[in-house]
């Protein structure tokens, strides 16, 4: 099917299809008050109530970035799953629009899982996974929904579009849709008897696919299932991303209940295959090494970064927040560069400057210094050019709670302690001529990013009063704070113009 006929095809369905609004109706009566709950963030994506997980699918669609995420509606914990979404121009200041996927027909009436979406003529494209449990049993399906203005989403009338993979319809979710040339592939986890796999599809129309094999299993120490798989491009070289459940711990790798990595690899478009990829725990290298980091999803920006998005969270962990009505976050958006090593960098956006209000501190303190934050959302720059020495910085609240990013120049590593009984991570670190950390603040999460984002941690913490910094170890440290403002929340021209040219009109 050619792209004339597709775009026909297209709009005839749109034509045809009644949707239903009534999600929008909500969205539009929402209580925007509902974000001032307690430790709700500032400038981290959070859904305006109730439940948040990983990241759905990004894609730069009409000259704006979308993020769509999963979304329970109706409390704090997970449960049949929408598609949050929320919209912006520059990467950090988001305007959260109607949800996108609200399960309701038969092949996802329990959740709409993460996937991905793509622009295309136009179109808003969206692949996700259907969930529906039957009998005891969980059968899970690949979906499409479009979107003519990116607001308005239709499902397909003839989904599922895989309906029934070659490993069954259990654990087989997460669809990633990227074109090369004029075919389009479609990677996707599968799991069964405890063996995950990797499985690729080729479609040339977006709705009828093809499956052509199996690029990996998990045989050997990856674990028992895949998920969130993403495959791109940096500077030439193709780098493989997935989620692995059931990897155990390996002295500081692999700390989380289940892990978030990539391995640089070469893929073959003429044979639909990798020519070396080895998937193992001395191939596959951990994107975050925070407590609270998993499923990012990535997208190529109009300038040519490839930037990332996770989420900032893990599962059974406990969200403090779910009392007061809602739960997790997602990470600040991150620009991905690789290295000639093969190394992943992964250093905040610099879209993120654009966030800061007023300079606090500008100062040099000794080991031993303190000062209060005077705000929990801020920007921390700590530097120092004598990276010979072991030094430290403390973040105190409640009296004996604490969180502490420490670098020691002898053993070459840099660690983050949250105490309790397994909070403390560590990762290797040695930067040659300066130390420099870059640490975001935002009422309930702490990203840490180390030199250039050679090394990541993000991690959910719960400080309830106002945030008191202290300097330890044994060099001097130069510390610039800055109060950063707002960037999330509705928009009160959206709501007049859904209410208008949306909801009347239909």
């Amino acid at each position: 099917m050619d792209v004339l006929v597709v775009a026909l095809y297209l709009r005839f369905v749109c034509a045809v299809f009644a949707v239903d609004l009534s999600h929008i109706e909500t969205f539009v009566q929402e209580n925007r008050y509902c974000l001032k709950q307690r430790y709700r963030p500032l400038y981290h994506i959070s859904a305006a109530h109730a439940w948040t997980n990983h990241p759905s699918a990004f894609v730069y669609y009409k000259r704006q970035y979308h993020i769509f995420y999963q979304y329970h509606p109706y409390n704090g914990a997970w449960g049949p799953i929408s598609w949050g979404h929320a919209v912006s121009d520059n990467l950090v200041d988001w305007t959260f629009y109607p949800p996108a996927l609200i399960p309701g027909e038969l092949y996802d009436k329990h959740g709409c899982l993460s996937g991905s979406g793509i622009a295309h003529n136009g179109y808003l494209v969206l692949f996700y996974t259907g969930n529906a449990v039957s009998d005891n049993a969980t059968l899970q399906t690949q979906n499409v929904a479009i979107s003519t203005d990116g607001i308005v989403f239709q499902k397909y009338i003839y989904n599922p579009v895989i309906r029934d993979g070659a490993f069954g319809a259990e654990d087989s979710r997460n669809p990633k849709v990227w074109r090369f040339r004029n075919v389009w592939y479609m990677l996707l986890t599968n799991t069964r008897e405890g063996v995950g796999r990797l499985l690729l599809y080729t479609s040339m129309d977006l709705f009828n696919w093809k499956l052509n094999g199996t690029l990996a299993l998990s045989l050997g120490d990856t674990g028992y299932a895949w998920e969130s798989p993403d495959l791109i491009e940096i500077d030439g070289q193709h780098v493989l991303m997935l989620c692995l459940q059931g990897v155990p711990s390996d002295g500081f790798r692999f700390k989380n209940l289940y892990q978030t990595g990539y391995i640089v690899t070469n893929f073959n478009y003429v044979n639909g295959q990798f020519d070396d990829l080895e998937v193992s725990t001395a191939t596959f290298t951990e994107l975050d090494h925070g407590h609270d980091f998993y499923a990012p999803k990535t997208v190529l920006a109009v300038d040519g970064r490839r930037l990332l998005i996770g989420w900032l969270g893990m599962w059974e962990s406990h969200f403090k927040e779910s009392k007061h009505g809602w739960a997790s976050m997602l990470t600040i958006v991150r620009e991905m560069k690789l290295t000639p090593q093969g190394r992943l960098l992964m250093p905040p956006v610099r879209e993120v400057a654009e966030l800061r209000t007023e300079i606090l501190e500008d100062a040099w303190y000794n080991p031993g210094e303190a000062f209060y934050a005077g705000t929990r959302t801020f920007e921390l720059i700590v530097s120092t050019a004598k990276v010979f020495y072991d030094v430290a910085v403390i973040f105190e609240w409640d009296g004996d709670q604490q969180y502490t990013v420490g670098y020691s120049a002898d053993r070459g590593h840099i660690i983050v302690d949250r105490g309790g009984v397994d909070g403390l991570r560590r990762a290797d670190w040695a930067p040659n001529d300066k130390l420099k950390l870059r640490i975001f603040v935002d009422y309930s999460s702490i990203e840490v990013f180390c030199g250039s984002g050679d090394v990541v941690f993000s991690s959910r913490v719960y400080p309830k009063k106002n945030i008191r910094v202290k300097i330890s170890g044994e060099s001097q440290l130069h510390v610039v704070q800055y109060k950063l403002r707002r960037s999330v929340g509705y928009d009160s021209k959206l709501r007049k113009y859904l209410k208008e040219h949306v909801l009347e009109r239909a």
